[in-house]
């Protein structure tokens, strides 16, 4: 294998093992026990994968992902974090931490991490084989399944970073990518887990009953409270709001939301005293709220207040090599559902569904499955029982993302290639290339590109 690591750790015997486990494993592997150091061994040599402790001798792995963004090295960095570091780790994901691995390191998931962080640099990888069963979770009554390809993996961790603080969280992506799922994870693995999960579409919130749906209302308030009403926030308290679509929030309502999110109260429409509430928001989106902003249709006050992180979900066609995960996942549901015994997805098959471009994303290759085993003669998904799948592809061929991370030398080509696909918006600019926004502000400053 013979892929260069460099560790960062000042604790001697912890880094000595983690040294001998990484060259046991067939990795070429460089120690070194403070910042200082590690800044040295990078500026004479080049590695795929840093390994960083959060605390060290002489600074911090913030100091050092600073250093390295400064100096654009795009190096992935993953960083080792104790107990009750979380809200620094968050601060290390903001800067451009790839991941984080909290002590005592778990060698299955360093294992995972740093294939993930691998993955990245290198081609697609070969189709994946069918999920055990610790890719697998219930949510409630539904089981879903965990891709495990590098975005996929990558927001998983982000979604165990965030879960135990109470930040705000932004959820972006296309339309059927599961956002919700996400959310529900969130809380789920939350101190809030035992509290309500109230989830509220916004694009159903007209200007007249969005007050009332989200705060309550007094029997007689107006012409059709004909009882009292308790709203979204009191049904949440204790647990997660979660606002799906929150573009489509009333402009009007917006100044309420964002007093009930700063002093944590809310007041029912027709009465004149507080309610307070204990709720975390998580919002999701597949808009772009920055533009919406321009437009004036959103807030900005409020948008900072929601987006405390954000965590990204990939759409379908940038993980292709979680399609044989979720297509049996799918086969298996649609059996359930339909009493049908399809066994299996045909290599023929899958080959047809990694081609495709999915715009419709999960939601989507849900119900191409469904479809397909309802319609499957044999105990097998082919060619032949899927629907016509070509006819899209090229609508999508057009807005590929631009990674930086396959190609680092070129990294001012791609972003300003992003900013002017997305007309300078640097919110989806930043989204294109797979780097949080403040990233992306940092190197449009270090390559002093003009907008």
């Amino acid at each position: 294998m013979n892929e260069r690591i460099l560790i960062v750790e000042d604790d001697r015997s912890f880094g000595a093992m983690l040294q001998k486990w990484f060259e046991r494993n067939g990795f070429s592997v460089t120690l070194c026990a403070g910042m200082v150091a590690a800044q040295e061994e990078l500026v004479k040599t080049s590695y795929r994968v840093i390994l960083s402790d959060l605390r060290l001798p002489d600074g911090d792995g913030i100091m050092l992902l600073t250093w390295l963004n400064e100096r654009d090295l795009s190096t992935p960095v993953i960083i080792m974090t104790g107990y009750g570091e979380i809200q620094t780790a968050v601060a290390a994901i903001k800067l451009g931490a790839f991941d984080f691995l909290e002590k005592p390191i778990n060698p299955s998931l360093l294992t995972l991490k740093i294939e993930a962080a691998f993955e990245l640099e290198n081609e697609a990888s070969p189709p994946r084989k069918k999920p055990s069963a610790e890719n697998r979770q219930s949510l409630g009554e539904e089981t879903i399944v965990f891709g495990r390809s590098p975005l996929s993996t990558q927001m998983y961790s982000f979604i165990d970073l965030v879960a135990p603080t109470q930040l705000a969280v932004m959820i972006a992506g296309e339309s059927g990518t599961g956002k919700e799922h996400v959310a529900q994870l969130i809380h789920n693995r939350s101190t809030r887990s035992d509290g309500p999960f109230v989830a509220v579409d916004c694009g159903s919130l007209s200007m007249e009953l969005a007050p009332s749906e989200l705060f309550g209302h007094k029997k007689g308030s107006f012409t059709t409270a004909i009882e009292n009403k308790t709203g979204f926030f009191s049904a949440a308290s204790g647990g997660t709001l979660f606002l799906d679509e929150v573009g489509n929030l009333p402009y009007g309502v917006q100044m309420q939301m964002l007093r009930a999110l700063q002093e944590k109260k809310i007041r029912p429409v027709g009465t004149s005293m507080d309610i307070v509430v204990d709720v975390r928001i998580i919002t999701a989106t597949n808009e772009d709220l920055e533009k919406a902003i321009e437009e004036g249709r959103f807030r900005e006050d409020l948008y900072h207040r929601l987006n405390e992180f954000m965590i990204r979900v990939p759409s379908l066609r940038e993980c292709a090599n979680d399609i044989p995960v979720y297509a049996d996942h799918f086969r298996e549901e649609a059996n359930r559902e339909l009493n049908k015994k399809v066994r299996t997805v045909s290599p023929e098959a899958l080959m047809q569904l990694q081609g495709y471009s999915w715009p419709g994303n999960l939601r989507e290759l849900r119900n191409v499955i469904r479809r397909a085993v309802l319609f499957s003669a044999v105990d097998s998904i082919t060619e032949e029982s899927l629907p016509l799948l070509s006819e899209k592809k090229e609508k999508h061929e057009n807005v590929i993302e631009e990674s930086l991370f396959p190609e680092p030398e070129k990294e001012k080509e791609k972003i300003i290639r992003a900013l002017k696909r997305v007309n300078g918006n640097k919110t989806k600019a930043a989204l294109l290339l797979h780097i949080d926004r403040k990233t992306l502000y940092n190197k449009i400053h270090l390559y002093n590109i003009s907008l």
